[in-house]
């Protein structure tokens, strides 16, 4: 059963007794801390695995646009669900630079901020039209301290966050022996590793053209965090 928000911020404080509760750092203080940490590791759990990751949503368009998943992070494939488009018919994501184009063929949309817009072209979906999004969906965020974590964030990965929790206890305190935070941050780091090293994606049953520009794009974003950490 994944973690709660008390089970990780306690067993961060356990870490040292040095660590007072309430008085050092409180909940409402570390529990943001905790989902800044989470949603990063998450967002790179996601990216690798994608296929573990993937949500889908039927997203409504109003004069031709629709609103997307908050903290949404990443788009993967939108289809037609009846109307114009039909059922299952995937729709091109096109750059909004060409929107103008003739190159791309219908059905077209564009992305905006947080908004997937249709051209209204020919073939395109219509103003009010559904449309099915399947996408990289951002977790919960970790609010109250009955908060569990996502599910599809593996409980291997729990220890990172309560190690990265430790670490932020440790220089809160002016007066503690800096090879504490010495010895943190070399466990942190091969927990960090072992992170990277599990996170790649696993291409064992699946079958796509896609996987080698999947593990392009982690292994740049891996290598990126590896400098600076």
């Amino acid at each position: 059963m994944p973690a709660s928000v008390q089970q990780l911020l306690e067993a961060a404080y356990s870490r040292s007794t040095a660590n007072d509760p309430g008085k050092l750092a409180t909940d409402g203080e570390l529990m943001p801390v905790l989902n800044r940490i989470y949603q990063t590791l998450y967002a790179l759990k996601a990216v690798s695995a994608p296929e573990q990751h993937t949500a889908a949503a039927n997203i409504v368009l109003a004069a031709g646009i629709g609103t997307l998943p908050t903290d949404m992070i990443d788009i993967r494939r939108i289809e037609g669900l009846g109307g114009v488009v039909a059922a299952g018919l995937k729709i091109n994501v096109i750059p909004v630079e060409e929107k103008d184009r003739g190159w791309h063929l219908a059905p077209r949309m564009y992305r905006q901020g947080n908004s997937i817009i249709s051209p209204v072209g020919t073939g395109d979906p219509a103003v009010s039209d559904t449309v099915k999004l399947f996408h990289l969906d951002a977790p919960a965020t970790l609010s109250a301290l009955a908060t569990t974590l996502d599910v599809r964030y593996p409980v291997r990965f729990e220890e990172l966050l309560v190690v990265e929790l430790a670490m932020y206890l440790s220089t809160k305190d002016a007066t503690r022996d800096a090879a504490e935070f010495g010895k943190l941050s070399t466990y942190r780091n091969m927990q960090l590793e072992a992170f990277f090293r599990l996170c790649g994606l696993s291409m064992t049953a699946l079958q796509s053209p896609h996987g080698g520009m999947i593990i392009q794009t982690l292994q740049a974003v891996l290598a990126s965090m590896s400098k600076s950490g």
